[in-house]
């Protein structure tokens, strides 16, 4: 019934109305993210929300003196409040920022890595409409580094931490922090994602002591650009960010810098997997957690070099955990 819906209401507004390009380019969109409306109200509020995003996604690829290019995705027809649902920090206590001073340099740092390309992550993962993206960075920090340590690859369970470690701080779809995920695991061993099975809603806890696979002995974090790199050169680590922005939501590929005015109060939790450069611009490759057809392939290059806090924010609330 929904499928009719949206395909008879466009052919009403193709009969109705002289046909411009941007109703050409809506049809397109919802053939290929396989949009379904059920009322005509919906369908023309949709697209309204694409044709304004349309607009940043045309006057951001009109700048031929920045790699970083827009494109539309599943969230080009969304509500502001919709897009707010993926935010898992949006509402979370800030941890006291530190002096920003690199303590640790690593001088033989390589021009270029990535620990994904390298075998040490699993899949790129879809968190849903839930605020969870904190349980996504924590499970994959902790995938990685269990393959790091020589065990094959493991895909373990976000839902848990999403039903079960609200005593240590988080909230379920509500936001959470990867801290506070590894403050769970040092007393509760994580689970296989088949064993409890990702449900992106909030759920009774279902812990099974088990059929658990490894804690949390401790986490770090570390300070600074340089800093993150040396960290990074031994493991993927967990990445705070401002994603609730047009840069950040409608990036499709490229680089993002700071002066494409990506904002630094951070939303979002993800992982940083790897480094490299392109034209003299050094950048950080980060895992999201928004599906495959995301950005790159479901990645982002964020660069290094962007003030204090880092491009989105990225150089603030670096933390890593170890089993």
């Amino acid at each position: 019934m929904k499928t009719f819906a949206a395909v008879a209401t466009l052919g009403a507004v193709a009969s109705a109305t002289m046909m411009q390009k941007i109703d050409y380019d809506f049809m397109r969109y919802v053939s290929t993210f396989n949009k379904m409306y059920s009322t005509v109200e919906e369908f023309n509020l949709r697209q309204e929300n694409y044709a304004a995003f349309d607009e940043f996604v045309q006057g951001a690829n009109a700048n031929t003196n920045s790699s970083y290019r827009a494109g539309h995705n599943m969230m080009s027809d969304w509500t502001t409040e919709e897009k707010d649902q993926l935010l898992g920090l949006k509402n979370m206590p800030l941890p006291e920022l530190l002096d920003e001073v690199d303590t640790v340099e690593d001088p033989n740092l390589a021009t270029a890595f990535d620990w994904c390309t390298s075998g040490m992550c699993t899949p790129v993962k879809n968190q849903g409409s839930c605020g969870s993206c904190w349980a996504f960075s924590s499970i994959e920090a902790i995938e990685s580094a269990w393959m790091i340590a020589g065990h094959p690859m493991t895909t373990m369970s976000e839902q848990e931490l999403v039903d079960c470690s609200s005593i240590t701080g988080n909230q379920g779809c509500s936001g959470g922090w990867y801290f506070y995920s590894y403050t769970w695991l040092a007393t509760h061993k994580t689970m296989l994602e088949s064993d409890y099975p990702y449900t992106a809603r909030d759920e009774t806890c279902k812990y099974d002591a088990a059929k658990g696979i490894t804690n949390v002995s401790s986490y770090g974090r570390t300070n600074g650009k340089n800093a993150n790199l040396a960290r990074l050169a031994q493991q993927p680590v967990n990445v705070a960010v401002a994603a609730g922005n047009n840069v950040f939501q409608g990036y499709s590929s490229g680089i993002i810098t700071a002066d494409l005015g990506c904002p630094t109060a951070i939303d979002h939790a993800i992982v940083a997997v790897g480094w490299g450069e392109e034209n003299g611009v050094q950048y950080y490759v980060v895992r999201n957690s928004w599906g495959g057809s995301w950005g790159e392939d479901g990645y982002v290059r964020m660069a290094t070099d962007g003030g204090i806090r880092g491009v989105c924010g990225i150089n603030q609330y670096v933390y890593y955990p170890t089993l």
